[in-house]
């Protein structure tokens, strides 16, 4: 799964935190963007059921289709935003440094039975600022590892990885030439040269992207020793990329039986569902390093500042991130709470495939970074040049460390 990396707008974001409102509506809006039909469906009888417990609530739902961070920006910048919009965990810090979001703080003080101690904590953090609350998380999907339970079996891996060098020693067994033409065709694990799917492996080795004094980390120790161990599975033959598979994604390499074990969130499951309903597996913690880590997924329900529905925003959103209304959105499993009281209620816990999840999410953290797109995106490049031209992990860490230190926001 790859994500967008919008650029952020700064001359546009600087000037919407400065300008009065000019977008004057009679009804107030919500936007969100265009997911699969299923999720879209879903999300709509979420709000249907909204209306009903509201009948006299006036709003407009206007989903944005296609590059819909980028649009965002764009309507912040010259005052017609959505008075309430869903919000990319992994780019809250580039809004909230922009002083354009409205804080939430007393608006959940004022609704007695809100509970912002019930959701899980890293997932609040990630959209907060100097203690102000600028979003609040609806749902979330950890990365997990999926593993192939016929391939396990067949060839006699029956101890499940837990740690980096039993992922690699499970991955090299798992590893086979299934036709006896000389060539690799089924490999241990399949994973993508993309930021996001390191992450992990850098969290669980002690490392950052960003260090919590918001220098760069991908020069340090930590983070380099996290791209060796995660390229040698690929150079040591016993990982493959999607497109060395012929593949588009990772999900549909271990669908086919490409792969055995796969790094993925919740979205697999769906697609696993629908297009390899045959496919026997399982899910498993991610392998640990130092310490267990993986990365969250998450999105927020956030407001501009300066919107004129503040109160009619708040109805929806508490609603939205509330017991029910986060109960219903996340009862098939599309998505999962960041409520724990609601993963409870759902029954999550106790189900094999999503208990892996939510328990997961007790050591999970949104990747997020104060990096430009340009920035950011000379990092992935670097990452992909390993993969792609063999260049040397740590030399080319350290090279693209002193191209993008100069992309890092401030205000």
């Amino acid at each position: 799964m790859k994500l967008s990396y919008p650029v952020v707008l700064v001359v546009l974001l600087a000037f919407a935190s400065v300008t009065a409102c000019s977008n004057k509506s009679d009804k107030m809006r919500f936007s969100s963007w265009v997911s699969s039909p299923v999720e879209t469906e879903l999300f709509k009888e979420v709000l249907t059921s909204f209306e009903k417990e509201n009948p006299d609530f006036q709003y407009d739902f206007e989903p944005i289709p296609g590059n819909y961070s980028e649009k965002l920006q764009l309507m912040l910048g010259t005052n017609t935003a959505p008075d309430v919009f869903f919000l990319k965990g992994m780019l809250a810090p580039s809004y909230m440094s922009f002083n354009i979001l409205n804080p939430l703080d007393e608006l959940m003080a004022g609704e007695a039975d809100f509970d912002q101690e019930d959701f899980f904590p890293e997932l609040l953090r990630a959209f907060q600022k100097d203690g102000v609350q600028y979003g609040l998380p609806k749902d979330c999907s950890p990365y997990v590892l999926f593993y192939n339970k016929k391939q396990f079996r067949e060839a006699g891996v029956d101890s499940m990885p837990t740690t980096w060098a039993e992922l690699e020693s499970a991955a090299r067994q798992l590893t086979k030439d299934t036709d006896g033409d000389g060539k690799t065709d089924q490999f241990g694990l399949v994973i993508e040269p993309v930021m996001e799917m390191i992450m992990p492996f850098v969290y669980q080795n002690g490392g950052n992207f960003q260090n919590p004094d918001g220098s760069l980390g991908i020069a340090d120790e930590p983070f380099i020793e996290a791209v060796e161990y995660y390229y040698g599975l690929y150079e040591k033959g016993v990982a493959t990329i999607p497109t060395d598979a012929g593949q588009g994604w990772n999900g549909d390499t271990f669908g086919r039986g490409k792969a055995a074990m796969a790094l993925s969130g919740g979205w697999l499951l769906p697609f696993l569902k629908e297009n390899h309903p045959d496919l026997e597996y399982g899910v498993l913690p991610l392998p640990a390093g130092k310490q267990k880590a993986t990365i969250a997924f998450t999105t927020a329900l956030a407001m501009p500042k300066r919107t004129q529905y503040e109160a009619d925003g708040w109805k929806l959103v508490s609603h939205l991130t509330g017991k029910e209304g986060m109960k219903q959105w996340t009862s098939q499993g599309l998505a999962f709470p960041s409520r724990k009281s609601v993963a409870v209620e759902n029954g999550f816990y106790e189900d094999p495939v999503f208990s892996v999840f939510m328990e997961s999410m007790e050591f999970a953290r949104p990747f997020q970074v104060e990096y430009s797109e340009r920035g950011f995106e000379e990092a992935v490049v670097a990452l992909q040049a390993i993969f792609y031209t063999n260049k040397e992990p740590r030399q080319a860490m350290k090279d693209i460390a002193k191209r993008i230190a100069k992309y890092k926001l401030t205000r």
